[in-house]
């Protein structure tokens, strides 16, 4: 398998065209993946397929701690009303129910905390649909608590409402922010730029000297007008698909349309 590099790129591909600009752009931040990250949103499916790396040990870590960041208070819930259903008192499951929150908690807090660090502008359906999963189960597990199994609620009992009552606080108060920062990015190309800025100087310098030199060697081999070469030279890092070939990106953000 040949390396995967730009200069590789451009040896495998007789043809090139708009999904060969997305591929080209992709495979330059491969060492930046917070960078890529935001351009992979942007590009054709076909260009991510062939760039964008597979699941790592690292990347479905994650994934499994947001999916129960998720389903946590889904589940509590659920126990509730099989409680409130058919249960007895001796499987009041509020505990149970609290614990699940309380594991959730520090995933919260990690993802709160990247939100600062890496500022990016999220879908507001997404920051819906986070803020619903968390604030409906959570206020139909102390509805349950305090009125059925008010009289089972003891000292520690009241620990598990406490701390359900502030997950769905911190999401409640999530929504009222909104699904930017002020003064960060505040859509999917401010993103871009925003994961560029945190890319360390030097780095980014031989980021662009190896897509420039790409665009040299396109233009050498004829695949690339000179018209084509110099605007391509002159687009910003991370804009280069979204200058050359627009038309082939994934449909998730237009600027002309929002």
């Amino acid at each position: 398998m040949s390396e995967r590099t730009l200069e590789a790129l451009v040896d495998e591909t007789d043809e090139w065209g708009p999904l060969q600009w997305w591929r080209l752009e992709l495979r330059s931040f491969v060492e930046a993946p917070r960078a890529q990250h935001t351009l992979v949103v942007l590009a054709p499916k076909e260009a991510v397929r062939a760039e964008h790396p597979g699941v790592s040990a690292g990347s479905c870590l994650q994934s499994l701690a947001y999916m129960f960041l998720l389903i946590a208070p889904l589940v509590g819930a659920a126990a509730m009303l099989r409680w409130v259903v058919g249960g007895s008192a001796y499987d009041f499951p509020l505990a149970f129910a609290g614990i699940l929150t309380l594991i959730s908690l520090p995933i919260t807090g990690w993802s709160q905390l990247q939100r600062r660090r890496f500022p990016r502008a999220v879908a507001r359906s997404a920051l819906i649909s986070n803020t619903l999963m968390h604030v409906l189960p959570g206020l139909f597990t102390v509805t349950i608590a305090l009125t059925a199994g008010r009289e089972l609620l003891d000292g520690g009992a009241w620990v598990w409402v406490a701390v359900i009552v502030a997950d769905v606080i911190i999401y409640a108060a999530n929504f009222v922010r909104g699904n930017t920062i002020a003064g960060g990015p505040q859509n999917p190309i401010d993103n871009v730029d925003q994961s560029i800025s945190e890319i360390p100087a030097e780095q980014l310098r031989q980021i662009m000297a190896d897509r420039d030199g790409a665009i040299d060697l396109l233009l050498q081999r004829g695949r690339i007008s000179a018209a084509e070469a110099a605007e391509a030279r002159a687009t910003a890092p991370g804009h280069l698909a979204l200058t050359l070939a627009p038309e082939a990106g994934s449909g998730y953000y237009r600027p002309d349309s929002a």
